[in-house]
């Protein structure tokens, strides 16, 4: 089976494939040919069942332990079950929270920040909890214009969406580690103007931590 087949019986993107590979949960059965995977029926099936395992709340790493059998599925599934009902004790405090602020129609400038920090206190103090969102912060940005070998047009593409090893060695000359973010697309991406598939290879150097160092990208055909 060609991804193509996996992608349309399953409902599924290319790039949560390989997101299940980058994540180690899914070694495909046979090797990579010119940059292509040919997929088993076991393939096909254990992605069945990462997908329905995913689609259940379970994490990749959650999978990971069961598959290690440092887990059971079931304490697994217990565990994910506990951390889903208290994500939704939060979404119903921030619920209530932001029913607040807009029933008041509050104001960016003039909200009266200490009435609200009170009441969040008062709250939490009873046991109910909040979202607190994160943003993330990548120092250096993986996204990069990729000009199409068949077509030419020039996509930005991140390419954090096909890592999958990240390294780090100590430096000699005192400025600390390196960081080393190694990525390939293999058969997962499809150019967004002529829709042909590209293989995006190489590295990314971050050096020191927090700096752009250095970089290698290969871009070639591939057959469709």
């Amino acid at each position: 089976m060609q991804t193509k087949d996996i992608t349309d019986a399953l409902g599924i993107t290319r790039e949560r494939i390989k997101y299940y590979k980058k994540e180690g949960v899914f070694v495909p059965e046979n090797p990579i040919v010119n940059g292509k995977t040919e997929y088993t029926f076991r393939d096909f099936e254990n992605l069945k069942r990462l997908v329905i395992l995913t689609k259940s709340g379970l994490s990749c790493a959650d999978i990971k332990k069961v598959q290690t059998g440092a887990k059971s599925l079931r304490e697994a599934i217990n565990d994910r079950q506990n951390a889903i009902r208290e994500e939704i004790e939060r979404m119903t405090g921030s619920l209530a929270l932001s029913e607040e602020l807009f029933s008041a129609d509050v104001q960016y400038d003039s909200m009266p920040t200490e009435e609200y920090w009170q009441f969040i206190k008062r709250r939490e103090l009873a046991g109910e909890i909040f979202m607190d969102i994160d943003d993330g912060y990548y120092p250096v940005s993986l996204s990069r214009n990729i000009r199409c070998p068949h077509c030419g047009i020039v996509t930005a593409v991140d390419l954090d969406d096909y890592v999958y090893d990240q390294s780090s060695d100590e430096n000699e000359n005192g400025m600390g580690p390196d960081i080393v973010y190694s990525f390939d697309s293999e058969d997962n991406y499809e150019c967004a103007g002529c829709g042909r598939l590209v293989r995006i290879n190489g590295w990314i150097r971050e050096y020191p931590i927090g700096a752009y160092d250095s970089e290698s990208i290969s871009i070639n055909r591939m057959e469709d």
